[in-house]
């Protein structure tokens, strides 16, 4: 983490580059191999953030958005595929929502 970041800050710059991973897929612009690949790295970075409990008010919906992550990845099956895809884009509204309440609240400064 730079040091010139709060927890909080770390969090919602992990939070925006989680949902920009998922909405790539979404959109189509990454194939599912790369979601595979992005949601095991974005596991990677949230496991070694500052567990701070302003920035688990958003660490937590992006554990979740990465978790559907994978499970549209790994799912067998076009309709659960399809499932999954919905749960993510839901969880990326989530993810959007507690990053802009984290602004409001001033638990980040810009």
């Amino acid at each position: 983490m730079h040091t010139n970041f709060t927890p909080a800050e770390h969090a919602n710059f992990i939070a925006a580059k989680v949902i920009a991973y998922a909405t790539a897929f979404l959109d189509g612009r990454h194939d599912i191999i790369t979601l595979g690949r992005n949601s095991r790295s974005a596991q990677m970075e949230v496991m070694a953030a500052v567990d701070d409990p302003q920035a688990k008010a958003i660490l937590d919906p992006v554990r979740l958005l990465i978790v559907s992550m994978m499970g549209t990845a790994y799912a067998v099956g076009d309709g659960r595929q399809d499932r999954w895809q919905q749960v993510m884009g839901a969880l990326v509204e989530l993810v959007r929502h507690e990053a802009t309440e984290l602004k409001r609240t001033g638990a980040q400064r810009s």
